[in-house]
């Protein structure tokens, strides 16, 4: 889905530590957090969407804040999710050496060698994921099919009826491919199960092959999201992707993402290089790559000579890289690529040397963290060479967006800016994530141009969205694509968008690829201006809408039965029914409902879903969370028109939180309206945030601001003044719990699974601290905590990314942590048994055989004492008794788990994957 309609609050880090770890409130970066209209809302959310620039994290906190749309908004993108999600996996170092991660790598490699332990996974979907109509963004009622993040797109060279092979690359979710991108309902087969990873940047159909079965691969996404993971290398099919190998010498490339490629007049690959992160967990934490002493390859572009790579381009500070590079289509020599903050460069001597052709446009943008150039180049009948660009300088007084042309590019590359209006800004404030420029071949006058939704003017009325536009003039005027021709519920895309191909035959029939899957047109054009005459519009906004409304695809088609490729953050189980009934945040793609079919699953509410959760007495009672400190709760079964906003007063506090916070319902049916939620302070709420009747009359999720402090009845608990867990100094300039591991924010909250204990809970703050309290369910003010990490030589100072507590006994508990031994020497490991005996914590460190990676969760199978682990690359178990983890049944897709879930007294283990959706392990029996 989107990131609109929920006006949320983000982490922003400032300084180089996780001490300083701060939220910077809405009202306090200018606009209205109280903003109750679906317009205000939606223009809100979209300043704060969970897409960040990688390398400018570095720095820390960058103290030039952008405005975004008009006068009184901003936008940060220094400043959200991945910030963090970068300091989390490097803590308490900045960064990880090239060489731990090379380990990582081959020490999966050569755990999945081995046996695996038994059973084998099932794919629970969703093969059909459902977003009824009502959570449209649209609001026009009509249903879509959606899937995961779609980064790259290659077409077969020719589409008939019977065979129109279509290739995707997913961002988690590895290459898939239809043989008939024209059918009704195409099959997808994935591809790429022999790859070193699954999170992909780029595709190439080499057009020296007329078959087109010769394909190229691209590993690493390069769309700088804090989500955009790094790859291993290239991997090239002669045989239509069912068989793969890895391009000698593009295993350099490990830890870089790779865009666009192309091949040169000798047919040697060009490839350019940008950065990319590594794992995730449940509650953020994500690797960056390299350092100084342990460099990576330079971002830049890179030529295949030989048995490896040359870096043919470079340019100083190029921080990001490059994403796309083009040979001229007509004169042989001429090399074009573009550079993050730095524009387009071209050679004229087949990459000898660059020189600069296009300039970003405000030279007050130049090697900021917004601008992202993007272009394609196509051949005159002059025989000079035309090159369009999306300048994407989203947000800022004067920073728009916009277009461009040149009718020379091959010689002296004058260029003019185009569009006006109808493009202007047309990437919204996140144009380094959304931007793509194509101009099919042989068809020099048309030229697609797709960002991120326009929504402003969008809940305006003055278009539809905005996210994909066509001209068929040169770029002089454009009409909007993003939704059909349909009278009334129209179909549409998403409004993120990174890829598309066109019919060979049909310039005007495509395929496009988002945040929320493939959608197909069919290539005829519908006129929907008179819908503008409704809209409420005069004068020059009608006449503006109906510029943009005249020519719109006729119909769209979502490809995404069968697509299994959500990025799941998080599963939830239901405690009454844990067979039929979860649910799972994903990312741009909301919150969905399992119910026990492996086809569809249903979006229970949009926006970008983190943790969830059902009561422990009541399965009709739900919460979700959005991003930060933004979570709804609904009493009506997750009816998507019932939730309501329900942490308000959490967000009007001066507290901050990671971008997904640890939120969870209490297990315990005596405790069955408690939800714990983890900012500085652990908040809590006994009766699902309030009451039902005041909740749904005043705070419903529609139509009200999330920063309304009477929505929701959450409270700190703790004796007043020492709530603060990480000592961020908001509550007392005295740290309360030690001066060591100070900062961060509540990153693991667990409660106790036994019915008889109905006080227990552990808690753990990203710098590493871990909390024990035995009362968490008496009155708020006498609940108390106790510090325990710091009784213990051996506890690592690295981000803990789980917590289980044995059911038998509160005091022991396993612990998982992000991060690597190498930034911890003298505290390594991952996995940890930990017993508190009320004055000493014992921590065991039980990671054994387990590679120097991070671990992103840990469960423990009760009747057994089998632990189970999740890492960037599967799911691990370790037998009791055993000091050997084995990799945990065989057919999971490599592909980063975030999250387990564990119901032992069902023999169901479940894990919520980055890109290739929800699985099933059955666990053996009961020894």
């Amino acid at each position: 889905m989107n990131e609109v309609m929920k006006v949320r609050r983000s982490v922003w880090w400032a300084g180089g530590s996780m001490a300083a770890l701060m939220l910077v409130a809405a009202a306090a970066i200018g606009f209205n957090p109280r903003a109750t209209s679906r317009v205000e809302r939606a223009r809100a959310d979209a300043l704060l969407s969970p897409k960040v620039d990688l390398d400018q994290m570095k720095g820390g906190r960058n103290t030039n804040i952008e405005e975004a749309i008009g006068a009184n908004e901003v936008r940060n993108p220094d400043a959200t999710p991945e910030v963090q999600a970068y300091r989390l996996r490097a803590y308490p170092a900045t960064d990880i050496p090239t060489d731990a991660s090379f380990a990582a790598q081959a020490g999966w490699a050569g755990l999945n060698a081995d046996s695996h332990s038994g059973g084998n996974w099932q794919l629970i979907g969703p093969s059909r994921a459902i977003q009824p109509g009502v959570l449209n963004a649209l609001g026009d009622g009509a249903q879509v099919v959606t899937a995961g993040r779609v980064t790259a797109m290659a077409i077969g060279p020719s589409c008939s009826e019977d065979q129109c092979p279509i290739y995707v690359a997913a961002a988690g979710g590895g290459v898939w491919r239809t043989r008939n991108g024209l059918a009704g309902n195409p099959q997808w087969t994935f591809l790429s199960a022999s790859f070193g990873t699954n999170a992909m940047g780029s595709l190439l159909i080499d057009p020296n092959d007329s078959s087109g079965n010769t394909i190229y691969a691209g590993t690493g996404e390069p769309n700088a999201s804090g989500d955009s993971e790094s790859g291993v290398g290239i991997y090239k099919s002669t045989d239509g992707g069912n068989h793969w190998s890895l391009v000698p010498g593009s295993d350099m490339f490990f830890q870089r993402s790779i865009g666009q490629m192309t091949l040169d007049n000798n047919g040697n690959l060009l490839v350019p290089i940008a950065s990319g992160v590594r794992g995730i967990s449940s509650a953020d934490g994500a690797t960056t790559s390299g350092s100084t002493n342990h460099p990576l390859v330079t971002r830049g572009l890179y030529r295949q000579s030989g048995s490896g790579f040359t870096l043919i381009f470079t340019r100083p500070a190029l921080l990001r890289g490059s994403t796309s590079v083009k040979v001229d289509p007509t004169h042989p020599g001429i090399i074009y690529v573009n550079a993050f903050q730095q524009g387009i460069w071209r050679s004229t001597d087949n990459g000898t040397s660059f020189s600069q052709i296009f300039t970003p446009q405000d030279a007050t943008v130049v090697n900021s963290a917004i601008d992202r150039s993007e272009f394609d180049v196509t051949s005159l009948p002059s025989g000079a060479t035309r090159m369009y660009v999306g300048e994407g300088q989203g947000g800022g007084t004067g920073h728009h967006s916009n277009f461009f042309r040149s009718d020379n590019a091959d010689t002296a590359a004058a260029f003019v800016s185009m569009g006006g209006i109808q493009v202007d800004n047309y990437c919204d404030g996140q144009c380094w994530y959304d931007n793509v420029v194509f101009t099919p071949a042989r068809h020099p006058d048309i030229v697609y141009l797709m960002g991120s939704f326009n929504y402003p003017l969008f809940f305006a009325g003055f278009n539809n969205g905005r996210a994909v536009l066509l001209s068929t003039d040169g770029g002089a005027t454009w009409s909007d694509l993003t939704q059909d021709g349909k009278p009334n519920h129209a179909n549409a895309t998403h409004p993120d968008q990174h890829a598309i191909v066109v019919n060979p035959n049909k310039p005007f029939q495509y395929w496009e690829g988002s945040d929320g899957g493939v959608v197909r047109s069919d290539g005829r054009f519908a006129d929907v201006s008179f819908k503008c005459d409704a809209r409420g519009l005069t004068g020059a906004a009608n006449a503006y809408c109906k510029s943009l409304l005249w020519r719109v695809p006729n119909r769209l088609s979502s490809m995404n039965n069968g697509f299994s490729t959500l990025q799941f953050q998080s599963l939830s189980v239901d405690p009454k029914n844990p067979q039929n009934n979860l649910q799972g945040g994903t990312q741009d793609n909301g919150t969905w409902q399992y119910t026990g079919s492996s086809v569809v699953w249903t979006q229970e509410i949009y926006g970008d879903g983190g943790q969830s959760g059902f009561a422990a007495a009541n399965d009709h009672l739900r919460f979700n969370t959005f991003t930060g400190q933004a979570n709804d709760v609904n009493f009506q079964n997750g009816d998507p028109t019932k939730w309501v906003i329900a942490s308000g007063p959490i967000i009007t506090s001066p507290e901050g939180s990671y971008f997904y916070p640890p939120v969870i319902a209490d297990p315990n049916p005596a405790n069955g309206r408690t939800i714990f939620q983890g900012s500085f302070s652990v908040w809590r709420t006994q009766d699902w945030a309030g009451s039902q009747s005041f909740l749904e009359a005043n705070c419903p999720e529609f139509t009200s601001a999330a920063a309304t402090a009477t929505c929701g009845d959450f409270v700190t608990i703790g004796p007043p003044g020492q709530t603060d867990l990480v000592d961020s100094g908001t509550y007392s300039s005295t740290p309360v719990y030690g001066t060591d591991r100070i900062g961060g924010a509540v990153g693991v909250i667990t409660r106790s699974t036994n019915r008889k204990d109905t006080g227990t809970i552990w808690a753990a703050t990203g710098a590493g601290r871990i909390f024990i309290s035995y009362n968490a369910n008496d009155p708020a003010n006498q609940v108390q905590w106790t510090r325990i990490d710091n009784t213990s030589a051996v506890s690592p100072s690295r981000y803990p990314s789980g917590i289980y507590i044995d059911p038998k006994n509160r005091n022991h508990a396993w612990i998982s942590y992000s991060g690597y031994n190498v930034n911890t020497p003298t505290t390594p490991g991952h996995v940890f048994e930990v017993t508190w005996n009320g004055s000493v914590a014992t921590f065991t460190d039980v990671s054994n055989n387990l590679p120097d990676f991070p671990v992103t969760s840990v469960v423990r199978d009760d009747p057994t004492g089998d632990l189970y682990a999740s890492s960037d690359f599967g799911v691990m178990r370790l037998a009791k008794g055993s000091s050997t983890w084995t990799v945990a049944g065989q057919g999971l897709p490599m592909v980063e788990v975030p999250n387990l879930q564990i119901v032992p007294g069902e023999r169901l283990l479940y894990a919520a994957t980055h890109g290739r959706s929800a699985w099933l392990l059955q666990l053996p029996g009961r020894d």
